[in-house]
């Protein structure tokens, strides 16, 4: 799970981050926890757009990604899926729109067990 993951990190008191792309990071909690509030921020409007009526995997990309290159569109769904998994998992989905619904339109993975612990920053 992303977010138990990064709290795993937080929990080391890094003095630096090293990531696989991008520069040395000196500052590793307010990295992740600007990681966290991202992904939040991603999860909660990907709820809102399923909450106003998106049926589709597509049409949650298109209206939660409408200010992204359409190129990283396929990308996005893999984000897109995890993030509906995750709100499935802690029974934030609607009652109409619970993964089963999901599923049949290719968005929802099986569930499996996770958790989520809010960022104390």
């Amino acid at each position: 799970d992303y977010f138990q993951t990064t709290y795993r990190f937080l929990d080391l008191s890094p003095h630096v981050i090293i990531p696989m792309h991008g520069r040395i990071n000196f500052w590793p909690k307010r990295m992740l926890c600007g990681y966290l509030k991202h992904r939040r921020d991603r999860e909660l409007s990907i709820l809102n757009v399923i909450e106003d009526g998106a049926e589709t995997l597509f049409d949650i990309i298109v209206r939660t990604y409408s200010d992204v290159d359409v190129k990283l569109w396929l990308p996005a769904s893999s984000n897109v899926r995890l993030h509906v998994d995750h709100l499935a998992s802690q029974g934030k989905l609607p009652k109409e729109k619970q993964c089963v619904a999901f599923s049949a339109h290719g968005l929802c993975p099986p569930l499996q067990g996770s958790s989520s612990i809010p960022c104390n920053d």
